[in-house]
């Protein structure tokens, strides 16, 4: 039986579903469930932008899924996005939550949907896991079982396109490639790298946007975010934030920006302690032992684009890394279509570690 979620009764068992499904599992790590709970309840309950739907037999939840429409950069049309897609290993189980979806996209007359997509960010959590599942989830990126590619290709979805996240030890062999691509960038360049500001805050964000329009080409699938959304991020993101670690590139003549990385200490690591739970004392002391930090965002405009700018860049990160204690990186999520980034990457020690697919389906 199919139960939409309208009250804050169904929310909260939406919501809190994953903690049966996944509590033997020992890589899955539990959102803020205070947080997240805030965020539905505008989006479904609001708003009313998302629908979220619930497979239930016997009283017991069985799976559950969440989706919305919105246009797509590159289909030129509306599409369905779905995503909190999580259910036990039973194909009538997903059937009957994508036919749900799928009625109701007839409804709107959409005839393409997609996902998985978080909602109000389409960089987090992006994809299904497929490949990485011994490897503990970091800090905004998807975990799921193994099986669930195989529940959604049963119902008729396929592969649109693979993301991957790559890893790197923050050691002295990672650190020598990166000293060596960073000269070589200088000799030629003159650039200076800061860390975001708090005291100028509106003007890194000014440049940050400028960054992403113009780093935004065919290959990446949504438009450049506005000022008001890059804003509303680093505001929601600004618990998670240590400010040495968000790197803006600048000419030092013009003052121009010409690239941006976004790198976050990896909470998972003290959210998997917390278990979802809002403990301040607990996050304080486990937040000074983190060893992993992720790189979320990282854009370079194409004028300097395979000119070195990424490395350098991440030679004064790794510095940062290094003095607090990080000992591992991973890189953010990247579409599998858009080469540069990766083998600029794998030039300082990055190997491909996970993979997460976006799946499609035609009505």
């Amino acid at each position: 039986m199919i139960k939409i979620v309208k009250t804050k009764k169904d929310l909260s068992r939406f919501i809190y579903y994953i903690e049966d499904l996944y509590k033997d599992d020992k890589h899955y790590v539990f959102p803020i469930f205070y947080a997240l709970k805030k965020e539905l309840k505008k989006l479904v309950l609001e708003d009313y932008s998302y629908t979220a739907i619930l497979s239930i037999k016997d009283k017991i939840i069985q799976g559950r899924l969440l989706y919305t429409y919105d246009n797509n950069k590159k289909r030129n049309e509306r599409i369905c996005y779905f995503s909190f897609f999580d259910a036990i290993d039973d194909n009538d189980v997903v059937k009957e939550l994508f036919d749900y979806m799928e009625k109701d996209m007839v409804t709107n007359n959409v005839k393409y949907s997609e996902g998985a997509f978080a909602p109000y960010d389409p960089d987090t959590r992006r994809g299904v896991l497929v490949n990485g599942f011994d490897i503990p989830p970091t800090i905004f990126t998807a975990y799921n079982y193994e099986y669930y590619g195989k529940l959604l290709e049963a119902v008729g979805y396929t592969k649109e396109i693979d993301t991957v996240s790559l890893n790197a030890d923050v050691c002295e062999k990672s650190k020598k490639r990166l000293n060596t691509i960073s000269k070589y960038f200088l000799k030629s360049n003159d650039v200076r790298v800061d860390s975001i500001n708090w005291k100028e805050l509106d003007r890194d964000m000014e440049d940050i946007h400028q960054i992403l329009v113009v780093a935004t080409n065919e290959i990446i699938y949504q438009d450049a975010p506005s000022i008001d959304m890059i804003a509303k991020v680093a505001k929601s993101l600004k618990a998670f934030i240590n400010p040495n670690l968000i790197k803006i590139a600048r000419e030092n003549k013009t003052n121009k920006p010409i690239g941006f990385c976004l790198v976050l200490p990896d909470f998972n690591q003290v959210f998997k302690k917390t278990k979802g739970r809002i403990k301040p004392l607990k996050i304080l002391i486990e937040k000074k032992r983190i060893t992993k930090a992720r790189g979320t965002m990282q854009y370079i405009i194409p004028e300097y684009q395979n000119t070195g700018l990424i490395g350098h860049i991440f030679k004064v990160l790794f510095d940062e890394l290094e003095a607090i204690g990080i000992t591992e990186f991973e890189a953010g999520t990247m579409m599998e279509n858009n080469p540069k980034p990766i083998n600029a990457f794998k030039k300082f020690g990055g190997e491909i570690i996970k993979t997460y697919r976006i799946y499609g389906k035609e009505l």
